[in-house]
């Protein structure tokens, strides 16, 4: 580390020190309020898609549902003559219980990137930016691909993060797997899609999924989360109009093209043959109140900075009879082969 590197390192440090409340930062710390509120609300802010769902600190490692919501009729009428009236509470009777889960996010960066980056003031916010941000796209990943929480994940096989924790569709599964589908014929095994399918277009597909949820438990402002491969084989090149957006600041498009007569969406790690129907504030992301830690420190052994951050996580779905999902695996084209992304996108 070059001598100007090593005096902006330090620095760093002191404010973090500050900031913190504490003596040092090479060793694992605490994160506070409203200090912690603040990490989550940058991750949450890095984006699009966390902004549009329920991120809600809780005190329990373990619970019941937390947002406040009523997601049953209210309207009713007693006779009081033979019986006292009776209230309907404001989460689900049988809400899903959630458990906090430790989830680590460990970086390191050697000496020469530093020496690189200290030449700018605000090196360190840049690296934060950066750090936010891939925080949020993992913790999207594992809402949408996680399948258990594994004693040591194994990033080499588990690619999609699927051993991190149990994420939504994993509890819509679990759950309410009568919201599932996972074949269009019985005894299939397989959705089918197109001229030859059990659906004959997207839009078919999406209704039908739309369908599954009972209308009392609808809030009207359910989405279609759509996976990239189906809309291109629906619409082809129109994959085109939103492929070059700034992906850095932008993670949702939304379609110009609605499905089943829903606004229809794109999102981060989302499966390319999946369909969701959901209120996206009906997927909640909870973290641990008191239990984000961090550690920065030196590591000359291997000539780099180490950054430890932890957080409890834990995914919920607030209102389970209001979400309905394909089993994306499952799905088959019955038509010709559908545009390939790679090819869409080089078109441009």
């Amino acid at each position: 580390m070059k001598e100007r590197t090593r005096v902006k390192f330090n620095k760093l440090q002191q404010a973090m020190q500050h900031v913190y409340g504490v003596q040092s930062t090479r060793h694992a710390f605490a994160v506070t309020e409203p200090l912690e509120t603040r990490l989550n609300s940058a991750i949450q802010d890095s984006s699009q898609f966390l902004q549009r769902i329920t991120m809600l600190p809780v005190t329990d490692r373990k619970g019941q549902s937390l947002k406040l919501g009523i997601y049953s009729p209210l309207a009713k009428r007693t006779d009081v003559s033979t019986r006292d009236r009776q209230t309907t509470p404001m989460s689900p009777p049988d809400g899903i219980e959630y458990e906090c889960k430790l989830t680590e996010f460990d970086i390191s960066f050697t000496y020469d990137l530093l020496d690189a980056w200290a030449r700018y003031d605000n090196f360190m916010d840049m690296y934060m930016q950066q750090v936010y941000r891939r925080i949020a796209l993992d913790r999207i990943l594992v809402g949408w691909h996680g399948e258990s929480v594994a004693a040591e994940s194994d990033p080499k096989t588990k690619l999609n993060l699927e051993d991190i924790n149990k994420g939504w569709l994993h509890l819509l599964k679990t759950h309410k797997a009568e919201h599932y589908l996972t074949e269009s014929s019985p005894g299939t095994g397989k959705i089918t899609l197109g001229s030859g399918g059990s659906y004959k277009n997207l839009d078919c597909l999406v209704y039908d999924i739309y369908c599954m949820i009972p209308i009392a438990q609808r809030s009207g402002s359910e989405v279609a989360i759509v996976g990239e491969k189906l809309i291109a084989n629906d619409m082809g090149k129109a994959l085109a109009a939103y492929a070059q957006r700034p992906t850095e600041k932008k993670d949702i498009a939304i379609l110009d093209k609605a499905y089943g007569g829903l606004t229809s969406i794109t999102v981060p790690g989302f499966f390319d043959t999946g369909v969701v129907v959901t209120d996206t504030e009906n997927l909640s992301l909870y973290f641990q109140e008191g239990r984000t830690r961090r550690q920065m420190a030196d590591y000359p052994k291997r000539n780099r900075v180490e950054d430890f951050i932890s957080s409890n996580d834990a995914y919920m779905i607030e209102n389970i009879e209001g979400i309905a999902a394909i089993a994306a695996d499952n799905l088959e084209f019955m038509d010709s082969e559908p545009i390939k992304k790679e090819s869409t996108r080089g078109a441009e």
